[in-house]
């Protein structure tokens, strides 16, 4: 298969990827809430996320690697890992780190952009 090819089946398995863990988990702005982390079967939600990173994650990498195999370029497994890894990553940052209800202040880097300049 050419250059071109692999890297659009490599997109696909990317695509695809992500929409794994979307059928199988909720948003990590769901995940992030109040109402995630107020309630009472907070514990139970979690270990449900984890199972359906668990799932997404056996279907994902699978698709990645017949993928490679058809297209002769290991680019969709490699994708299919990498994706893998954004994903459980960002489940389980928002378990750990929840959205609060006043906002922090932002870091020191961005006091030097000029925010208000597209408004004028």
């Amino acid at each position: 298969m050419t250059d071109g090819g692999q890297v659009a089946a490599t997109v696909l398995v990317l695509e695809a990827s992500a929409s794994l863990y979307a059928a199988f988990c909720p948003s990590w702005f769901t995940v992030r809430s109040e109402f995630f982390h107020d309630q009472k079967g907070r514990a139970g939600n979690i270990k449900a996320i984890r199972q359906g990173e668990l799932a997404a994650t056996a279907l994902t990498i699978p698709t990645g690697y017949a993928t490679s195999i058809l297209v002769g370029s290991w680019l969709p497994l490699v994708g299919a890992v990498l994706v893998s890894v954004l994903m459980v990553g960002g489940y389980e940052y928002s378990i750990r780190h929840p959205s609060v209800a006043t906002p922090q202040d932002p870091p020191g880097w961005m006091y030097g952009i000029n925010w208000g300049a597209a408004k004028a």
